[in-house]
């Protein structure tokens, strides 16, 4: 995979870096005090955004959700981000057990039997744009 420019964004006082072309989708989702821990801009043609627990990803779509509500009532008026989510995107559920460092042999890692569950949201490069527009019509920026 190829290197992808990158710009800084400040995220409650930290700094931390971001793919060129999403640096106002992931500003955006902090904001709104959704975290994401890792994305891309163009994984082998796709946009990919990581959600490093499980309840990030339910409360974007307990938003789009109601958003799609209030827009389109009981019958469909037009898409919204719900519509995107469901029909343009892919998204990947990963799960497993939080390790931590074995403090007798740092090679080693201890389970902690705490369990960790991200989730993967991936969707085709070319659809950007339309995302954001919904995106930003559910989760405005200031």
């Amino acid at each position: 995979m190829s290197e992808h420019k990158q710009t800084e964004i400040t995220v409650d006082g930290y700094p931390m870096l971001v793919d060129e072309g999403l640096e106002d989708v992931i500003s955006n989702f902090f904001r709104w005090k959704i975290d994401t821990c890792n994305s891309c801009i163009d994984m082998e043609g796709y946009i990919w955004i990581e959600f490093c627990d499980y309840e990030d990803f339910r409360q974007l779509l307990q938003l789009s959700l109601n958003n799609n509500i209030k827009i389109n009532g009981e019958e469909y008026k037009r898409e919204t981000l719900w519509q995107f989510l469901d029909k343009k995107a892919q998204v990947t559920l990963v799960y497993g057990e939080e390790v931590i460092e074995n403090p007798n042999s740092p090679e080693d890692i201890i389970g902690t039997g705490a369990l960790v569950i991200c989730v993967g949201l991936k969707f085709r490069k070319t659809l950007l744009e339309e995302f954001k527009e919904l995106f930003f019509e559910v989760l405005p920026p200031e």
